[in-house]
């Protein structure tokens, strides 16, 4: 760790500043309750290793918390280094419900009643869809029972038909 990073655990509750005091290049004051505590960029680092310490640091941007730092002052890092160094780093990079994929339902074993989710990785040899729509006319294109299209979140009043699927007799 850094010696930044030691003064903020070994003397959070140090009210004199003494530690900061003598590091190096030292904050401003330390900080002096933890809803206090700043994060800056450590630009005396690589950009791919770096990570953002607590304190304030004169001519450097201050934030928040770590991972506002890590946003704000590092957002093309590719190594994971900044949100690594965090006390509870997140485990993977935050997604957007239009990164979700649907895929069928491993736990739909019945195909009148099978359904497509969205609430996890694409299993091994399952095909990923863009919407659940998708994924029930893939899946169970001839589900009679639209019980695939009946579970989702805005369901049709019907299964939709596909134009190719309209077959003329005639009268």
């Amino acid at each position: 760790g850094t010696n930044a990073e030691c003064c903020a655990g070994e003397y959070k509750t140090q009210t004199s500043g003494a530690c900061y005091a003598g590091m190096a290049n030292a904050p401003s004051a330390a900080p002096s309750a933890v809803a206090d505590i700043k994060y800056y960029p450590d630009y005396d680092t690589d950009y791919e290793d770096a990570t953002c310490l607590p304190g304030k640091m004169n001519g450097r941007p201050s934030f928040d918390s770590m991972a506002e730092c890590c946003i704000g002052a590092y957002p093309a890092q590719t190594s994971g280094a900044c949100f690594a160094g965090m006390d509870s780093p997140p485990t993977v990079a935050p997604t957007t419900e239009a990164d979700k994929k649907w895929f069928k339902d491993p736990e739909s074993n019945d195909f009148t009643t099978g359904t497509c989710i969205n609430d996890g990785p694409v299993p091994s040899g399952y095909v990923a869809y863009g919407t659940n729509a998708e994924c029930c006319a893939g899946e169970y294109k001839t589900q009679t029972s639209g019980a695939c299209y009946a579970g989702m979140a805005n369901a049709p009043s019907a299964a939709p038909s596909a134009v190719a699927d309209i077959k003329y007799y005639p009268d």
